[in-house]
């Protein structure tokens, strides 16, 4: 059952109550010991009897330079060029050229704080980037504070691209313990509003707080003025008239890692404390998901319900599906695409309405249906460890970036990969 958010916590009503908080340092937040354009013509319509979707992953060629890694996003129009985030604060420019992909520039954005799960975490296009040349960036600036900035884009000179800086949206977890659980995914909604995921920063409290934008989907309008930032929010989210923080779309987050917005609905991961990875969907506004209070599902009206959960065990059904799973004591479960169909298709129509989705530890990759009359739902469909950005690329095929260096202070440092999906079964 899908609830509307409020202030109860019903303890007694929900099993599953964290009693702790004892994550492990990592990216992408959580875990426990084991225990283009669109085409004028989108095609054919989906065959129902297609087979399921099986995904392989294949390295390209790049120089971004980068060792961890954290998004990509495709610049609109046709010529191939996208950015990449890495977590240590660069901002790299790179365009598609066959089967590789070359480095234009980029900057290094100074003050971004990268301690642990901290970082340059997120970027985005504007809708309107033909014309403002907008992209949205989210990053750690401190131990406390995460941030949506928006840049202007010119490619001429990265510099001036770095000094056009302003502020969107600032979120701060006073007393944050550690650098943990903050600014997600970001992205546009149809309406051209912008979205953000936010973490709790480990203050649990705050997701179930109304007034509070930890632990929440943020949904507003940004400022579009060259010169100014922050932003509005529109009229229909739930808190608007100030009952609540009006930026709140949802709330009882705990560390909603990565996301994806498609046909008016917002799927998210959110990492798991002791016991379950939950893939959730948000279709109305003011749902709340529960975090502190519980994690996985729970039978109670207070809450709204994940789509999956799954367990950190190495017997969970997902893991022993996948016969390259790694062996890992952590889990972090990630959302990463459904495909926007197009003319060309070269997944022949078997990923759309279909959402990828895993676990960054163990690299298993399945797939769901987003269809409820969909006979199988819910299938292993690949596997790649610590997947961070995915996009659509101009030519059809969809783009994942991974981490390459992980922790930190690992003595072999190898170069975060590039990969394009295809089809494992063509």
């Amino acid at each position: 059952m899908r609830k509307a958010m409020g202030l109860a916590l019903a303890l007694a009503a929900c099993e599953g109550a964290p009693a702790s908080e004892t994550d492990a340092a990592f990216v992408p937040i959580g875990g426990e010991p084991d225990a283009a354009p669109p085409a004028a013509d989108a095609g054919p319509p989906p065959d129902p009897e297609r087979r399921p979707l099986a995904l392989r992953f294949e390295p390209i060629e790049q120089d971004a330079n980068a060792l961890r890694l954290t998004d990509i996003a495709f610049l609109p129009g046709p010529g191939g060029e996208f950015l990449v985030t890495d977590k240590d604060g660069g901002l790299v420019h790179m365009r598609l050229e066959g089967d590789r992909a070359r480095r234009l520039g980029g900057f290094h954005i100074d003050d971004t704080w990268f301690d642990s799960d901290a970082g340059l975490l997120s970027v985005v296009a504007d809708p309107g980037f033909a014309e403002n040349r907008f992209v949205y960036v989210g990053l750690t600036t401190g131990q406390e504070t995460s941030v949506v900035r928006r840049y202007r884009l010119d490619a001429s000179d990265y510099e001036a691209t770095k000094a056009s800086a302003q502020l969107i949206i600032e979120v701060t977890g006073q007393r944050a313990p550690r650098s943990w659980h903050n600014v997600g995914s970001i992205g546009f909604t149809s309406e051209g509003y912008l979205w953000a995921l936010f973490g709790d920063k480990v203050l649990n409290e705050p997701a179930q707080d109304p007034s509070s934008p930890l632990g929440a989907l943020l949904r507003v309008i940004p400022s579009r003025d060259p010169e100014t930032g922050g932003y509005t929010v529109p009229a229909d989210n739930p808190f608007a008239d100030g009952s609540g923080h009006p930026a709140v779309y949802a709330k009882g987050m705990r560390s909603p890692w990565k996301g994806l917005y498609r046909d008016g609905k917002w799927w998210f991961g959110d990492v798991g404390l002791d016991t379950w990875e939950e893939l959730n969907l948000v279709d109305q506004p003011g749902l709340d998901f529960g975090w502190p209070t519980k994690e996985g599902f729970c039978e109670c009206d207070e809450f709204a319900e994940p789509v999956v959960v799954f367990d950190h065990t190495s017997r969970h059904p997902f893991v022993q599906a996948d016969p390259e799973a790694t062996p890992a004591r952590l889990r972090a479960i990630w959302v990463g695409w459904m495909y926007e169909p197009r003319e060309g298709d070269p997944y022949q129509g078997r990923w759309n309405g279909v959402l990828t989705y895993g676990d960054g530890y163990t690299g298993f990759v399945r797939a769901h249906d987003t269809d409820p009359q969909a006979s199988e739902d819910d299938w292993q469909a690949g596997h790649l460890v610590m997947p961070t950005g995915w996009a659509q690329g101009p030519d059809g095929y969809v783009y994942v970036t991974a981490l390459g260096t992980w922790p930190i202070d690992m003595p072999n440092e190898v170069p975060s990969p590039i990969f394009r999906a295809v089809l494992a079964d063509p």
